[in-house]
């Protein structure tokens, strides 16, 4: 009796565990954005580079308008410092790997509509470049860890393919300081994306 109990509890887990299975969508997704980080290097320029990674989303309710959206990506952030007496351009390079945890809404069930999203991110540092000689490297140390709130809108095609546009905003402050304040540095990243799921 107690080995049919377990054959049929296992059984009953499998059974969930490929309902959910059923529900999730996998993809990958790859784009460029923009960054910026407030204050630290006082006069600075946007970096353009690249992000890129998976997506995962999960269905809510059966109306087929509602996700949470899970992706894990490489992003490229922070910005050039800019030396004023000749103008010369610095890197202060720093790239992430980014989870955003995002709500989904479609705009209707019919397959190809626009579709809004926010959510939290989680950003965990993995490299930073900074050039020799940048004014302000001395005092400014990046911190490992980032967190950020993400709004975005899109374009989806037959839910297959992806059109995303997002902005990201820092929550907390991404640098430390060596000898003195260096006011509450948010990160920013505007980009643009494109998902494709595999179905």
């Amino acid at each position: 009796m107690k080995n049919i109990k377990i054959k049929f509890i296992g059984l009953f887990l499998l059974g969930l565990s490929s309902l959910s299975y059923a529900q999730i969508e996998f993809g990958a997704k790859g784009g460029i954005g923009l960054s910026n980080t407030t204050i630290v290097h006082g006069v600075s320029n946007g970096r353009i580079g690249f992000l890129g990674g998976a997506v995962a989303k999960y269905q809510l309710g059966r109306d087929d308008v509602h996700y949470l959206q899970a992706e894990v990506l490489y992003s490229n952030q922070g910005e050039y410092s800019l030396f004023q007496e000749g103008g010369k351009k610095y890197k202060a390079f720093i790239d992430y790997i980014n989870i955003p945890i995002m709500y989904k809404y479609y705009f209707d069930n019919q397959g190809s509509d626009f579709f809004i999203e926010g959510g939290p991110q989680l950003g965990f540092k993995v490299s930073e470049k900074f050039d020799e000689g940048e004014p302000e490297r001395s005092n400014n140390v990046p911190k490992s860890f980032d967190l950020a709130f993400n709004i975005g809108l899109g374009y989806s095609i037959n839910r297959k393919s992806e059109i995303n546009l997002r902005y990201q905003y820092g929550l907390i402050d991404t640098y430390d300081f060596v000898s003195y304040d260096n006011g509450i540095n948010r990160t920013s990243l505007l980009n643009l994306s494109f998902i494709y799921f595999f179905k």
